[in-house]
């Protein structure tokens, strides 16, 4: 029951507008996946974003008349708070035993349930199964999969072994041909028996990384994680390395929880390779790079990304298996839904293609410091979600080359958003 004195506040929360007009609605979704997405009219999410914790339900009557300039009743601020505590998007005592009570479920399982199928992508086999199969054999896609049998030796075009891909993790409805052609290069030249993820984290970390232990469900079959490799590692890690900074890594399994760039590769490899042969997967999140960007700093000058890069390549080079590394990023997220100012035009389209196409050249050089400089030149004013995994890819295989296999935008069509990506191959 919610009391007058009470001083409400709405949990870390992303508010996103739904269109535009007068009937306008916005998304209020949470991106640690304890709460269900809600849809809310303008002036429910006014109310929203005056729920500070610092102001009683009266004081939230009168902001909101003060702001909106229209009037509303106690009992419809106390009908918006209920609803909203009812969904657990309150941060209060009852989210916390919610939260409390999940995370202890998450800890326990051994397979991490899949978290966005039936959004992201379609969750029913047969349908996903044809979801996919589209992204290959649509117009702007590589063109159909080799058949089950074949081995990448059979379709290999190189004469240097493909040791990693760039692969998106937009939601497979708008990048989803991107997605295709990187895959399509680890059926036909890789023969890897692990596949490295390191995906770009959208949640806090308690470390730079954090390594799941779990293995990765998907619609299509479980994705094994190899177990084996991340001991090693964290064996490796542990002899230069404090810790209390291992445990960070090792033991932060809750950023995973609801985690899509991770996820989108699981499903993507247990697509083109489940039933062809087996492998496994080591995936690790990488958080933001925006400090080392703010203070002008090289990530190599920093002890926690040097051991972490070594004792990974050491660990694969030691590693009896052969190794594959992918890369789960986008690319710029530009827009007044990302804080920019104006609305997006065509000259500052064009302006964003030129400087991917130079950030990605960075990338098909093998050189991180490039590909960090070039970020870190602007203050990343696109940016550029996939800085800091790229990063640690580049300088951990550090390939002899890479080649841009597709490059495309999710433009929104209120042209107040647009986020770019690619997927690119990269040789020894």
């Amino acid at each position: 029951m919610l009391m007058l004195n009470n001083l409400p506040r709405i949990r870390p929360l992303e508010l996103v507008p739904l269109g535009e007009g007068d009937n306008q609605m916005y998304a209020l979704r949470d991106p640690y996946g304890f709460a269900e997405t809600v849809a809310l009219p303008m002036g429910a999410a006014m109310l929203v974003t005056l729920m500070n914790g610092e102001r009683t339900l009266g004081e939230l009557r009168y902001e909101f008349e003060r702001k909106v300039g229209k009037p509303i009743s106690l009992p419809d601020v106390e009908r918006v708070l209920s609803q909203l505590d009812e969904r657990y998007l309150l941060d209060n005592e009852r989210f916390a035993t919610h939260h409390a009570k999940m995370i202890a479920e998450y800890r326990q399982l051994d397979v991490r349930p899949p978290a966005h199928a039936g959004g992201a992508y379609e969750g029913e086999v047969g349908a996903l199964r044809r979801q996919l199969g589209c992204l290959f054999t649509c117009d702007e896609g590589p063109g159909l999969l080799p058949e089950e049998g074949n081995t990448a030796s059979d379709f290999a075009i190189s004469d240097k072994r493909l040791c990693a891909v760039m692969s998106p993790h937009i939601d497979l409805h708008r990048g989803g041909p991107a997605f295709a052609w990187a895959y399509d290069r680890v059926v036909s030249e890789s023969d890897a028996d692990i596949f490295v993820v390191l995906a770009t984290a959208h949640t806090p970390l308690a470390g730079l990384f954090s390594v799941s232990g779990k293995h990765f469900d998907t619609p299509l079959g479980t994705v094994q994680t190899d177990r084996s490799f991340i001991a090693s590692l964290e064996a490796r890690l542990s002899i230069d390395t404090d810790a209390k900074e291992v445990a960070k890594i090792f033991d932060d399994e809750l950023p995973h929880r609801s985690e899509h760039s991770i996820e989108f590769q699981a499903l993507m490899l247990q697509y083109v390779l489940g039933g062809r042969r087996d492998f496994t997967m080591v995936p690790i999140l990488v958080d933001s790079f925006h400090p080392f960007v703010l203070h002008n700093r090289s990530p190599s000058d920093m002890p926690a990304v040097v051991d972490f890069v070594s004792a990974l390549r050491e660990t694969v080079t030691r590693s009896e298996k052969k190794v594959c590394f992918i890369a789960g990023v986008d690319l710029a997220h530009i827009g007044r839904h990302f804080g920019d100012d104006q609305l997006l035009s065509e000259d500052r389209l064009k302006q964003q293609w030129t400087d991917d196409q130079q950030l990605m050249a960075c990338a098909c050089e093998g050189d991180a410091e490039a590909w960090f400089i070039h970020v870190a030149a602007v203050a990343d004013r696109n940016r550029i979600c996939g800085l800091a995994p790229t990063y640690i890819m580049l300088e951990t295989i550090r390939p002899c080359r890479g080649e841009l296999l597709k490059y495309d935008h999710a433009l929104a069509e209120d042209l107040t958003s647009c986020v770019t990506f690619a997927s690119a191959a990269f040789y020894e």
